[in-house]
């Protein structure tokens, strides 16, 4: 039998049945489209958690004395780090570098008492790096400035900690702080100047922000900072050991967010294996479906199979026409699912789905996730029906190719 005449063949017989056939082809269709949409979904979900991770307060990037992160000990502060800042700002790969000094507190107002983590910071840097200018809700950001003059007393409170102190704007706040190197207590009187809403319970109450010159003098530093937080414009372009290791006699530590956050790496990790593991179970019960469907059609064909092999059709020409059956159902289930699944996250990718604050990994959703449609999903994912559907129709091609010409007409008749 000519190969034209197999193919053609095939062609009609997949239409033959067009209710089966289309029933088929749509629930295939169905699963690529889902397959491409939940693809998509932690795709998006993936990048939305990185950026607000990211771009909130932690930087892409952080350098701290080693040892530090550990358990935040004040004594392990950067020295020299005015060399360093200015080495940052040279660098081309470092598109902001942020100073901080971190340092757990009491804050006392008139009316409670509560601790936090108060930062000291380069009010413009910050604006920069991150959201916390524009989580301003009240009050006025950080003046520019040395931050020492008697008039930048200023403090940033979350909305959170201010309901805990029961302060508002312009009340005073005494912040209470151990001084480096084992020092004495050392207290100064604040007036908040602001209040930020980052929409995330646990910043909004355990963070406060003064001036970097203020926080300094608070601990008893005089140019150390004890972490830089960085945005990087090409994160691959960085030099990650630059700044890793000896630097004017302390050794540093550069680390990225995926270090910071471990917990959130491994959540995104997990998700892409849980789309894998998606994909597997879909293929699955994709194939189990197809492969019953060509079942019913080897059966209901079993005596017109029993006329081809008695007139001689070879049962290899028999077995390559039901393989070509499953071919073409598995490449209109591909292009239906493509189209079906392309429409419904360009949909989604225009509009996108808000979830209403959700947290996951210590990352409040704080915006709605936009799906982002990538290359493997018009590449691989259809590739991947197709050949799924090869491969399921390889046991009923087989089972086909088998039958007995005589049998197969008997029990037909």
């Amino acid at each position: 039998m000519p190969k034209m005449l197999m193919l053609t063949l095939a062609l009609r017989n997949v239409f033959r049945n067009s209710r089966r056939t289309l029933l088929t082809v749509g629930l295939i269709a169905c699963g690529l489209a889902a397959l491409m949409f939940t693809d998509a979904m932690v795709r998006g979900m993936s990048q939305s958690m990185v950026r607000i991770a990211t771009g909130t307060l932690l930087g892409q990037a952080q350098i701290h004395r080693a040892g530090f992160r550990r358990n935040n000990d004040v004594d392990l502060y950067i020295t020299h780090s005015d060399h360093l800042l200015q080495s940052l700002h040279d660098d081309p790969a470092v598109a902001v570098a942020a100073p901080r000094v971190i340092t757990g507190a009491m804050l006392a107002s008139s009316e409670n008492v509560a601790a936090a983590m108060v930062y000291g910071v380069d009010g413009a840097a910050e604006a920069q790096l991150g959201k916390l200018q524009q989580a301003m809700v009240a009050g006025d950001y950080l003046h520019a400035g040395n931050g020492l003059a008697e008039g930048q007393r200023q403090l940033l409170v979350g909305t959170g900690l201010a309901r805990l102190l029961e302060v508002e704007l312009g009340d005073r706040v005494v912040i209470t702080v151990s001084q480096i190197q084992g020092g004495d207590l050392s207290q100064e009187l604040f007036r908040v100047s602001g209040m930020f809403h980052f929409n995330d319970r646990m910043l909004d109450q355990n963070l406060a922000f003064i001036t970097l010159p203020r926080g300094q003098r608070l601990l008893g530093m005089d140019t150390g900072v004890h972490e830089i937080a960085l945005r990087l414009p090409a994160p691959p372009a960085f030099d990650w050991q630059r700044y890793n290791g000896d630097w004017r006699g302390q050794v540093l530590q550069t680390l990225s967010w995926e270090k910071l956050i471990p917990q959130l790496s491994g959540v995104l990790e997990m998700s892409n294996v849980s789309t894998l593991i998606v994909a597997g179970i879909l293929f699955m019960l994709v194939a189990l479906g197809l492969i019953n469907s060509m079942f019913m059609s080897i059966y209901e064909r079993q005596y017109e199979f029993g006329v081809l092999l008695a007139l001689g059709t070879r049962p290899v020409q028999l077995f390559w026409q039901i393989l070509y059956e499953g071919f073409f159902i598995g490449v209109l289930s591909a292009l239906s699912g493509l189209v079906l699944g392309g429409l419904l996250t360009w949909w989604k990718a225009a509009t996108g789905i808000d979830y209403g604050n959700l947290e996951m990994s210590g990352v409040t959703l704080q915006e709605p996730i936009f799906p982002m449609l990538h290359w493997a999903q018009f590449t691989w994912m259809p590739l991947s029906i197709v050949l799924m559907t090869l491969v399921a129709s390889l046991y009923p091609a087989w089972h086909a190719a088998r039958l007995q010409p005589t049998r197969a007409m008997r029990k037909t008749l």
